[in-house]
Formats: structure tokens, sequence, C-alpha cells
């Protein structure tokens, strides 16, 4: 039984957003109307709370925010109090952050002189407990 959600338009036009229902069943007829309804990307310039059509309840150390002002009174709150930023990162920061971290890895790498094959042989001995780098043995005893 999975669950997934869209905005749903019917053959009259009404627009509701973020619906929930079962896949299995297909979407819910419509609530003004009662007629048949398909999933699509609310209209461009269609007039709409951004509020209330991006924002979901977020609950945060078991507390539930209802709207986005709530929640950005609570970082403030957080911000004031230890001097801490709450921050949010979206996924392109997430890769962006990745990509940096591999970048970083493969110049060390290569300023050990190391090529992608010795670092393949390097990581198969270190699944044998030995690391060629240090020149150690760990988690077998010899």
């Amino acid at each position: 039984m999975s669950f997934i959600t869209f905005d749903l338009n019917c053959e009259d036009g009404h627009w509701e957003i973020g619906v929930l229902y079962r896949r299995s069943e297909g979407p819910p007829p419509c609530p003004e109307c009662g007629k048949a309804r398909k999933n699509g990307w609310y209209p461009k310039g269609a007039s709409v709370a951004t509020t209330v059509g991006m924002w979901k309840p977020l609950t945060h150390d078991g507390v539930t925010y209802e709207t986005r002002e709530d929640w950005n009174a609570y970082k403030a709150v957080v911000e004031r109090n230890t001097g801490q930023k709450i921050v949010e990162v979206s996924n392109s920061d997430r890769h962006e952050r990745a990509d940096f971290h591999k970048h970083r890895a493969w110049e060390a790498r290569r300023a050990r002189g190391i090529d992608s094959q010795q670092w393949a042989e390097i990581v198969r001995e270190r699944k044998n407990g030995y690391d060629p780098i240090s020149g150690r043995h760990f988690g077998r005893s010899q």
C-alpha cells in the first residue's frame, strides 16, 4: 500500500495542491464538482499563496510548526539564544559539497602520486586488514 502526493486538477479547472492518495486507487474525485481529476503542475501565474502551497507542517525536536513563519521564529530564537544558525540545505547544496569532498580526496591522492589503479589496490588491501600507506595491520591479529 503506497501513497503518493500530487497537485490535482479536474475537468472544470478546480485545483487542489498536495493531495495525498493511495497509488492503487488513483486520484480521488473533485470535492467541488465530483468530476474525475488528474495530476499536474499548478499553472504558472495562478494566484496562490506560496506559504500555503509550498509548506507542509514540520516536526523538529518533537514540536510541530504549522507555518513557515512559526519555523522562522523558532530559528530566530535559536540564533539569539545560542549564537548558532539552523541552516536549511537543499539537495543541490548537498551534491556540491559531495563533489567538493570527492575532488579534495582526488587531489590528496594525486599529491601522493597515487592513481586510480593504485587506489583500488589500497582499498583491497585495507579490506584484508592491511594499510599499505601506513604499513599497519588492523582488524586481525598477526
